[in-house]
């Protein structure tokens, strides 16, 4: 009994003045920045397009043909190159000029694993990793230019990218409210 009432007792005082501490660790992290890039590029829009691709391969029937349908997804990018943004302002006018350079796809890849069906029917030649890769990458030029073509895209893009700016811009001393800013794209 009295036993017991020594070790409660010790528990008690042991918890109250801290005998019994749970371990602690900590990790030292340090980080050297070796060199830092400027930023060229600014991007407005981020669009996931997906294309049904039909490769077909002549040969025999049954024994030699290919073809397959490939469904591949892609992740491309729009935007411009910053340090091509020509800014100008006249001594008398309240207006900021801000050339923007043409869109490009700033970044373009392929999301996931294509997905192949076959459809050849051949019993000796089936189609190999190398033939949905020609296939992929034939199409994925085709894609690059459509997205790049959509006059939608380009206006959401531009309209993402003169947001993006204005908000720089008016962030300089003097400038929200006293100056107006003009896009225009390069030719």
């Amino acid at each position: 009994m009295i036993g017991a009432v020594v070790l409660a007792q010790y528990g008690v005082l042991g918890y109250k003045f801290g005998f019994w501490k749970e371990p602690t660790s900590s990790t030292k992290i340090s980080v050297t920045v070796k060199k830092t890039l400027p930023i060229t590029e600014i991007n407005g829009l981020a669009v996931s397009t997906e294309k049904v691709i039909e490769s077909e391969k002549d040969g025999l029937p049954i024994i030699g043909g290919k073809k397959m349908l490939i469904v591949a997804s892609w992740k491309v990018k729009l935007g411009i190159d910053g340090s091509k943004i020509k800014l100008t302002t006249g001594d008398s006018s309240n207006v900021i000029k801000a050339e923007l350079p043409k869109l490009m796809v700033t970044s373009m890849e392929q999301v996931g694993t294509p997905h192949v069906y076959s459809q050849s029917g051949s019993l000796l030649d089936s189609y190999s990793s190398q033939d949905v890769l020609n296939a992929v990458n034939a199409k994925s030029r085709s894609v690059k230019s459509a997205v790049l073509n959509d006059e939608d895209y380009q206006k959401q893009t531009l309209d993402s990218i003169e947001g993006m700016l204005s908000s720089i811009i008016n962030a300089a001393p003097g400038v929200a409210g006293n100056y107006k800013i003009e896009y225009s794209v390069a030719e």
